[in-house]
């Protein structure tokens, strides 16, 4: 077991030391949120997850969305993704998509999206947290510090070492934002799953939500919830203002749009606004 560990190792500390730079990342990330509103009538409450059949339905209605943005915008299709934070449905999905363009240090790890098996019947709940903890059990994948000088040289573990407290060196700041009602504030609290540790501030006339996280892995996650779009020009313009003073200093920002519409103008609108605001203005920090 120890020299598998060892092998992959190797291949982490070969990807560390390269000189090479980072493939490009967008900064911007699409959730298509509420996709449980497609098909209300095949949602089992009892398991807290579509039908086989609605699945496929969902799947398939989104994949369409997903190609028509596509069409009007810069960011790739793998820069969106479809979920439900309501029902916690495809959060860590959208988690990875999240971290994978964030330049700051969180990873998968650090954070613990709402367990959506809270959601469903107690006895469904029940036999989860007997599977997990038999899981945990024999969970061979799971190694500290400590397993790591076991199969590698001093050189080599310091590596590995400095580049995990640089990746946790600097808080993430990730900026949420969409029309009124498309579920920012829900998304921010399954997604993240942690708690509130800094008061609301106000910006200029108008409010952003500033929240603190603590990660598992130490150090902090910051997430700004900005005013929803969409409700009137003058509104628009005031909170215009909000997102290019407030945008520029994020690592990653989560565009969500409603899943259960086809009035997409106003988000693609607003993706373009984002992208040509992240190309004119420099990452806020690098690892």
């Amino acid at each position: 077991m120890l020299e598998k560990i060892k092998e992959m190792l190797d291949k982490v500390v070969s990807s560390f030391s390269k000189k090479s730079n980072p493939p490009p990342k967008s900064r911007i990330v699409v959730g298509i949120n509420q996709v449980d509103e497609m098909i209300p009538d095949g949602w089992d409450e009892r398991l807290n997850s579509p039908t086989n059949e609605a699945e496929k339905q969902i799947q398939n209605r989104c994949e369409d969305i997903i190609r028509t943005l596509s069409k009007e915008i810069e960011i790739s299709e793998l820069n969106i993704e479809y979920y439900s934070a309501l029902k916690r449905y495809r959060l860590i999905p959208l988690l990875t998509k999240i971290i994978q363009n964030s330049y700051a240090g969180f990873k998968i790890g650090s954070v613990d999206p709402a367990d959506p098996f809270e959601l469903a019947d107690s006895d469904v709940k029940a036999a989860v947290d007997k599977k997990r903890r038999e899981k945990g059990e024999h969970d061979s994948n799971k190694i500290n510090l400590e397993d790591l000088k076991k199969v590698m040289s001093l050189e080599d573990f310091n590596l590995i070492s400095d580049k995990l407290e640089q990746e946790t060196k600097y808080p993430p700041k990730v900026a949420v934002i969409g029309k009124s009602g498309v579920g920012k504030t829900t998304t921010i609290n399954n997604l993240f799953n942690a708690q509130l540790k800094t008061s609301p501030t106000t910006v200029g006339t108008t409010k952003a939500q500033t929240k603190e996280f603590t990660l598992s892995t130490g150090g902090t996650l910051t997430v700004v919830d900005l005013p929803g779009y969409g409700r009137s020009e003058a509104e628009d313009r005031e909170y215009k203002k909000i997102y290019e003073a407030i945008i520029p200093e994020c690592d990653i920002v989560l565009l969500i749009l409603q899943a259960n519409t086809r009035d997409f103008p106003d988000d693609i609108e607003m993706i373009k606004e984002i992208t040509a605001l992240l190309k004119t203005n420099p990452i806020p920090r690098r690892i």
